[in-house]
């Protein structure tokens, strides 16, 4: 049994930021994150030799007075060291013709955007923060009033979290397993049948040098008959000689994914197929790769929630345009995270966790 003053459900990059900002306010944390290492849907992506860009590894906010630098400002760890991106952003359009996106105020962070992740970690330590990995969360704990008083872990440990408790799950997945239906009140449970996300099909692989020279852009967002999909070369530098680390990706739909397949072998065969599908679409938009790319994995809903545990794989927040804000049906349980933004992207959550924070203490 341990005993801290807030315990944090989940190291994404909410959890994260919330935890760094209170460690370093004095108050005693505890991150618990089931998987081996921080960061969620923006860890580290490493394959065979090969360290992938999980997104377009395009961010901003990091100027002089943004998000980040009023969040490094407060804690003991510097920032991650960005470059401003000065390389051009291509709209590739369905009749194949090339369109030049501004990216001012864009940034690439060096050593990929996991390094945010591992600094905030960082922090949490020094302050005197604890980060226990491998740690999965199965519900709340209460007490006999009915109170939050902490969570329990698949371990059979029970952690206890004195002011609050801050979960960086999706809100779907704080009330169907954090709080537990049953304590979710009825109005809420109907709100949540009306939210709806969406999932990604991620290929990851490696794409010879001179393939990418051919190519008018290393970061691209390309439309075709089908809808559109995103190419986003690391810039990590991490590859075999002579090749790159390409990610792409674009959305899918989420329920075929686990509707449909009754053995590992009928999903087996339905990622094949999806993939077949998509590298198709890719060679017709991009002829420029020819045969000097080759697969080296692939990523769906399906892999999502197996890592995260996120309902149906969802990583791209919700459709519908509300802020749910942070509170929840319980006065010291809180929601940080891309499903309680107006939109899924990283400053976003990190610029809400700043004044969650404030609320905590």
């Amino acid at each position: 049994m341990s005993a801290y003053d807030v315990g944090v459900v989940g190291g994404g990059i909410g959890g994260l930021t919330v935890a760094a900002l209170l460690s370093a306010r004095g108050l005693i944390t505890c991150v618990l994150e089931r998987q081996s290492q921080v960061g969620g849907c923006i860890a580290r992506v490493e394959f065979s030799g090969y360290d992938f860009e999980p997104g377009m590894g395009l961010y901003t906010s990091f100027g002089a007075g943004e998000v980040y630098d009023t969040l490094f400002s407060r804690l003991p760890v510097a920032a991650p060291e960005v470059t401003p991106v000065t390389s051009p952003y291509i709209l590739r359009s369905a009749d194949g013709s090339d369109i030049v996106i501004a990216t001012n105020d864009l940034y690439a962070i060096d050593g990929g955007t996991a390094t945010l992740a591992e600094r905030l970690a960082e922090s949490i330590k020094q302050s005197g923060g604890n980060l226990r990995l491998n740690s999965p969360v199965l519900r709340l704990a209460y007490d006999e009033s009915g109170r939050a008083a902490g969570v329990d872990l698949l371990s059979g440990e029970r952690v206890f979290a004195k002011k609050a408790i801050v979960s960086n799950l999706t809100i779907w997945d704080t009330y169907g397993k954090l709080v537990g239906l049953n304590r979710t009140p009825p109005e809420i449970k109907k709100q949540l049948t009306t939210l709806h996300g969406r999932g990604v099909y991620v290929v990851y692989a490696g794409i010879e040098e001179p393939a990418v020279a051919r190519l008018p852009g290393e970061r691209m967002r390309v439309e075709d008959g089908e809808g559109e999909f995103t190419l986003a070369i690391s810039s990590s530098g991490i590859a075999p000689e002579g090749k790159r680390a390409v990610t792409f990706t674009t959305p899918t739909e989420i329920d075929s994914w686990f509707a449909y397949q009754s053995s590992e072998e009928d999903y087996e065969e339905w990622d094949q197929s999806a993939l077949e599908h998509f590298w198709s679409r890719l060679h017709t938009a991009l002829p420029e790769l020819g045969s000097a790319i080759e697969v080296i994995e692939t990523a769906n809903p399906r892999t999502y929630y197996d890592s995260t545990r996120r309902k149906l794989g969802m990583v791209l927040g919700i459709d519908e345009e509300i802020l749910v804000g942070p509170g929840t049906s319980l006065e010291n349980l809180f929601i940080v995270g891309d499903t309680v933004v107006p939109e899924a992207k990283i400053d976003l959550v990190v610029k809400s966790a700043i004044p969650l924070q404030n609320l905590i203490v």
